[in-house]
């Protein structure tokens, strides 16, 4: 297990967004995060990374404390925030080499050139490596935020509703590429209120009001859910409270398997 959290409470301006949530992912796995508009998957994400520590709760990246070693552990993290930062004059390729020379400044210059070739090649940018930025497709302007945080190699990538605003075959292929980059051996979570890609993901959690409803597998959520189609799960989620599903959840034995108990 690369990163396991425990009874995460996150309070914004006196109102408690995250409520007492646990978390857990292994090394290879792409773990998404589901809930309506409102339920802190957000909120939840950037507490996991440390960006935002929690106010209560303790999360655990590769058996040590984040929130107190932060400033050792962040290098092998990696964030995509849901606005993509990537400056839209430059050109690919020299926007990712000043990533490389911020982030690497102890390389060589050749170890930073094989870095950017690397990231280039690895998120499927090597016919857009010249264009600008500000000339690329959502997509693929998503996928150089990505090529941007796997400069550093981190073993850990949060990534923030990457597929906000993309079509429905840019989301299915970014949402591949995450899957392939979790298949090479990197931990990856994802926001995401997308159900048409849930099939690439190892494990599904999913918030409503703060509370965590539900953690497992994908192939248990419809049963879990009462619905026939995974597009129906939000409805579902509307006829009980949150706090309803957090108790069914409880009792369940997916909280033991996935959790821990």
């Amino acid at each position: 297990m690369i990163l396991s959290a425990r009874k995460i409470n996150v309070i914004l301006g006196g109102n408690s967004i995250v409520q007492n949530v646990d978390f857990r992912v292994h090394q290879g796995d792409l773990v998404g995060i589901l809930g309506p508009s409102g339920s802190g998957k957000s909120t939840l994400l950037r507490a996991l990374a440390g960006f935002r520590p929690a106010q209560k709760g303790k999360v655990v990246f590769q058996g040590r404390d984040l929130y107190e070693e932060f400033d050792q552990l962040k290098r092998s993290i990696g964030f995509v925030p849901q606005d993509d930062v990537v400056p839209l004059a430059l050109k690919v390729e020299r926007a990712l080499g000043y990533t490389a020379e911020l982030r690497l400044s102890d390389f060589s210059k050749e170890e930073k050139k094989g870095r950017v070739d690397g990231v280039i090649r690895t998120l499927g940018l090597a016919k857009s490596r010249k264009q600008r930025v500000s000339d690329l497709s959502g997509g693929q302007r998503k996928r150089v935020s990505v090529a941007m945080e796997l400069i550093a190699r981190p073993t850990l990538l949060f990534a923030d509703e990457p597929t906000s605003g993309l079509d429905p075959a840019l989301e299915r292929s970014l949402m591949e590429t995450l899957r392939k980059l979790a298949d090479g051996g990197r931990a990856v979570v994802v926001t995401t209120h997308i159900m048409s890609s849930l099939d690439l993901l190892d494990a599904v959690c999913v918030l409503d009001a703060g509370k965590l409803c539900y953690f497992g597998p994908v192939d248990g959520m419809k049963e879990f859910f009462e619905v026939e189609d995974f597009v129906n799960i939000y409805d579902s989620l509307q006829r009980g409270s949150a706090q309803s599903w957090r108790q069914k959840f409880d009792r369940s034995g997916l909280r033991k398997d996935y959790l821990g108990g």
